[in-house]
């Protein structure tokens, strides 16, 4: 575990909890309530691309998918064990309202289940074309701040390898 100081373990935890990073250094850095969006928004982004402060973010974040996989793998055998009662049911007494209710309703999770991961998946690829586009439109002339976008995808791009 990465040794950070209190407020910088307050901002991890804030972004992790689902805070924007500006929210979360607001939060860690009472400060920093009254300060412009720009400074709070360049402060955060200096401090998520801080070695220990990212190693911490993964570790969470890594901690969080776990989780995560493992509650989609249990809700997943759930909707398995539903699906074969139900079946099993249609096979035994006939084709019954609440059996092929349960039934649909079970392939339906099951598949939305499945294609949720591919949602997050063009989500991620939108977010990188908006960046590039950002840098595009910076080597053009216009100099939007990409520094916020860049930490989010270095620490997304992280957890891949």
């Amino acid at each position: 575990m990465a040794k950070l100081t209190p407020k910088q373990e307050l901002f991890v935890q804030g972004i992790i909890a689902g805070l924007s990073q500006r929210q979360a250094y607001r939060k860690a850095y009472p400060s920093a309530k009254s300060w412009q969006d720009n400074v709070v928004d360049n402060r955060a982004s200096e401090l998520l691309k801080n070695g220990e402060v990212l190693v911490r973010y993964r570790e969470l974040l890594k901690q969080f998918s776990n989780m995560s996989l493992w509650s989609r793998e249990q809700a997943f055998n759930e909707y398995e064990w539903l699906k074969n009662k139900a079946k099993q049911a249609i096979e035994n007494e006939g084709v019954k309202q609440a059996n092929a209710n349960a039934f649909l309703a079970a392939v339906d999770g099951m598949n939305n289940m499945a294609f949720k991961e591919l949602e997050l998946e063009d989500k991620k690829l939108v977010r990188e074309i908006e960046l590039l586009q950002a840098k595009l439109d910076a080597i053009k002339g216009s100099k939007p701040d990409t520094s916020l976008m860049e930490a989010l995808l270095d620490a997304v791009e992280g957890d891949d390898k």
